[in-house]
């Protein structure tokens, strides 16, 4: 049975998808922790489902570690085939604990990896994939909870020595065992390959950390139960999202993110970067800046992609965009200061309401993050309803408007 599942990874190594011209490449290098239920094809479809394209390919003969792929030249071709956005690389499953090998012999075949990356793929950003342990018997998930801590602090060494980030997806399995051990992730006891819902957990995991966004509220689920991978999705998004310096995430790495902040056409951006020797804003309407927290007056009232661009001390750089709205007015004119606009509840689920203190605003538009129209219809009353139950989960922006009283704009989040 191995062997058949190693001869079929080389099927998929040779049969690898075409690639778009602008989708992320990423390269999975592993063992069956990696190839299990096409794992990394799951990673793919989640990040597709969420608007980012992708183009994945992996290598994972069964067994294999670091001890393995450092003397593989199907690795170093690999390698060669340049470049690489993303590659994740997995340390063999005894070596993830220190067990066959030292941390520090397999942190030395892991430099050796990592300088065939660079040579071929200087920009690329690395991740040590921290596997799941499997559960001995129902009656040892202590035992399981102490090899997966020694997973996670070795993996957490090799990622310090190494300076490159983590996908923690051990960490998320661990969150759900401590809250139901009825074994959903693993097809049996003693067994540390992972079920169809443990990939899809590792999948969402990769996802989380790579793209730094919220799984949440994709509709891809692998044909498993819906609700089951919400609840794989929202313990991702936790235990990913909200710990991102314990994976090592932004430490070594560059990285650009960026928020912001309206006041009528007066916007002030705040950039939230790592790394970085300089950064570089065009704000969508023919001017730029080089400060880093700068603040921009637009001429004109209108939509403008404002793009952040970063650079390393090497030469690399990353760029991040968002479609922003900018409105002539945020204030209500002919009104007294205590008027108040508000959308409640926020977050909402398949319904919310606008209330306006006066009927001053007459008219609604819905916008997604990208920018884009979703929704739009009249105001006819100081409590509007609004139906959010065809939208996907995520963050939008309210766009309000009169014939006589500018503009105003209001954050929604909208639950899964």
């Amino acid at each position: 049975m191995k062997r058949f599942l190693f001869l079929w990874s080389i099927l998929l190594l040779s049969f690898a998808p075409s690639r778009a011209a602008d989708s992320l490449r990423v390269l999975f290098i592993g063992n069956s922790m990696t190839y299990f239920n096409d794992m990394p094809y799951m990673f793919r479809s989640i990040a597709i489902e969420k608007g980012k394209p992708v183009s994945v390919r992996f290598y994972a003969p069964g067994g294999s570690g670091f001890v393995n792929h450092v003397s593989d030249q199907n690795v170093w071709n690999l390698f060669a085939d340049a470049p690489w956005d993303v590659v994740v690389l997995q340390p063999g499953t005894s070596e993830s604990a220190g067990a066959s090998a030292t941390v520090n012999e397999t942190i030395e075949r892991g430099r050796k990896l990592l300088d065939s990356v660079y040579h071929y793929s200087p920009c690329s950003r690395v991740f040590l994939y921290e596997i799941p342990y499997g559960v001995p018997s129902a009656s040892a998930y202590n035992n399981y909870f102490a090899v997966q801590t020694m997973i996670r602090d070795s993996i957490s060494k090799m990622a310090d020595s190494l300076k490159v980030q983590m996908i923690p997806a051990g960490e998320c399995a661990r969150a759900y065992y401590a809250m139901h051990q009825n074994l959903l992730l693993h097809g049996s006891y003693n067994d540390i390959h992972p079920s169809a819902n443990g990939s899809l957990l590792i999948a969402a995991a990769a996802y989380a950390a790579i793209f730094q966004d919220t799984v949440s509220g994709s509709a891809y689920h692998a044909n498993l139960v819906a609700d089951t991978a919400a609840k794989l999705y929202s313990i991702a998004d936790t235990v990913v999202l909200q710990h991102l310096t314990d994976w090592r995430i932004n430490t070594y790495n560059l990285h650009a993110a960026f928020s912001y902040a309206s006041s009528g056409l007066s916007i002030t951006f705040n950039s939230n970067v790592a790394n970085a020797a300089q950064v570089s804003w065009d704000f969508g309407d023919g001017q730029s800046s080089t400060v880093q927290n700068p603040v921009h007056v637009y001429s004109n009232p209108g939509t403008y992609t404002v793009t952040l661009t970063v650079s390393g001390v090497n030469g690399c750089t990353e760029s991040v965009s968002q479609i922003l709205t900018v409105a002539g007015s945020t204030g209500i004119k002919g009104t007294s200061s205590d008027y108040s606009v508000s959308i409640y509840p926020n977050p909402a689920n398949n319904k919310c309401m606008i209330h306006q203190d006066k009927l001053i605003y007459t008219r609604y538009e819905l916008l997604n993050y990208t920018g884009q129209h979703v929704l739009d219809g009249m105001i006819g009353a100081t409590d509007q309803g609004l139906d959010l139950s065809a939208l996907p989960a995520g963050f939008y922006l309210l766009h309000l408007s009169g014939t006589d009283s500018g503009h105003y704009l209001l954050r929604l989040i909208k639950r899964s």
